[in-house]
């Protein structure tokens, strides 16, 4: 197993990091309730994520792994709020965090479900 599959968890650690800085970061500005919403979602699924790829998706647990491709649903329905609002920053950005999720998940399917013994 290469370096890149036995530690593709560390990208969503760096993504769930990524989402709890925005969270933080939007929550004391957030004027809406929308916004606050936004902020306070972010927070959660930053710290929910980074416990599921620390505890379960770096051991090589299926659960995990199944809990982590909801993220690029997330970030595609982010994606789709973002072009509907006509914010294209945004649109880049998730297409970018898009592309992330769906190449860790592609490196650490190995690792899950073809050697799950080598992972834990």
């Amino acid at each position: 197993m290469s370096f890149l599959q036995r530690y593709s968890w560390t990208v969503f650690v760096f993504l769930s990091a990524v989402l709890l800085l925005f969270g933080v970061s939007d929550l004391p500005s957030a004027t809406s309730s929308i916004a606050r919403e936004n902020a306070i979602n972010e927070l959660f699924i930053g710290c929910l994520s980074a416990v599921i790829a620390l505890i379960g998706l770096r051991r090589g647990r299926r659960w995990a792994w199944f809990a982590m491709g909801l993220w690029p649903v997330w970030i595609a329905a982010q994606a789709l709020r973002g072009a509907s609002a006509g914010q294209t920053t945004e649109m880049a950005s998730a297409i970018f965090l898009l592309v992330l999720a769906l190449v860790a998940l592609g490196l650490s399917y190995r690792p899950v479900f073809i050697d799950p013994g080598v992972a834990r």
